[in-house]
């Protein structure tokens, strides 16, 4: 054998090598061109970018009427994870493994609808459909394995955090308050009951009539961010939640959550929907 034929053995095996490391790391698969490089689907409105990265996250960024974003920190991220509930009654949250995420929509850069699959920590397998239509967004699933996660029960979570969008810190509180002036944060419970809850007050605040609550529709104003409204909206066969760390205040954060019922929709029918205003 040659030195040439060597080096083209090596060089071959090199190849296939490569490639089988690419295969063993597989994400979503990209798009390859600018601006959008990297990202697996993208939805351009006029208002607000949203778009899902190859690990499957999604990302909403509202929009100053230039097109530039309204701050270049504080975006809402759409993340899913398989929440089990352990025998204490304590939550925990299974995140995505992003090597195992597969989907036989090629990447979109004008989203219409895309599926994709994978396992979270624990093996648990899940499927994730992602639609998009003018400022509307949607988002449904289902577990399709259990994987090792049989002892407790779990559920399929979509998750988007209201990060502070304002530097709370140690300043006065009626400075912050005054503040928060044009901010609204509704709820309506599955039972029909609608609260306007208060940002400088902790979500479990007496009488706590939404904390640990289904609820079927959530909406939230910002003052800050040219006073967009997200409205959070739960089909049936789902159910919403709203949750803050601790005992913190509402305007330090919270979490909007949403479950699809397993026992009552199998098929991964039902829909969150995120109307932006």
């Amino acid at each position: 054998m040659n030195q040439k034929h060597f080096q083209s053995i090596i060089a071959l095996v090199g190849i296939v090598l490569a490639g089988g490391w690419q295969t063993a790391q597989a994400q979503l698969p990209a798009l390859q061109k600018e601006p959008w490089l990297g990202f697996y689907a993208v939805h351009q409105q006029r208002d607000f970018q949203f778009k899902v990265d190859t690990k499957g996250q999604g990302i909403l960024i509202p929009l100053q009427k230039t097109g530039a974003p309204i701050t270049q920190v504080l975006h809402l991220p759409l993340e899913i994870f398989i929440e089990e509930k352990m025998p204490d009654g304590k939550l925990s949250l299974r995140a995505v493994q992003a090597v195992s995420l597969t989907s036989a929509d090629p990447p979109a850069e004008k989203l219409a609808k895309a599926t994709f699959k994978g396992k979270t920590v624990g093996d648990a397998a899940f499927e994730v459909t992602v639609e998009a239509q003018g400022a509307r967004l949607r988002y449904g699933g289902r577990i399709t394995d259990k994987g090792s996660l049989t002892a407790n029960p779990i559920r399929l979570l979509v998750r988007t955090r209201f990060p502070s969008a304002y530097k709370v810190g140690d300043r006065d509180k009626k400075e912050v308050i005054k503040q928060i002036k044009d901010d609204e944060l509704r709820v309506e419970r599955l039972d029909g009951k609608r609260f306007k809850l208060a940002g400088d007050k902790p979500l479990a605040e007496p009488p706590n009539e939404v904390a640990d609550k289904d609820l079927s529709s959530v909406g939230v104003k910002i003052g800050a961010w040219r006073g967009m409204t997200f409205e959070f909206s739960a089909t049936a066969h789902s159910a919403i939640r709203l949750t803050t760390a601790g005992s913190d205040e509402l305007i330090r954060g919270f979490h909007v959550e949403w479950s699809p019922d397993p026992a009552t929709d199998p098929k991964g029918e039902s829909r969150l929907q995120i109307e932006v205003k």
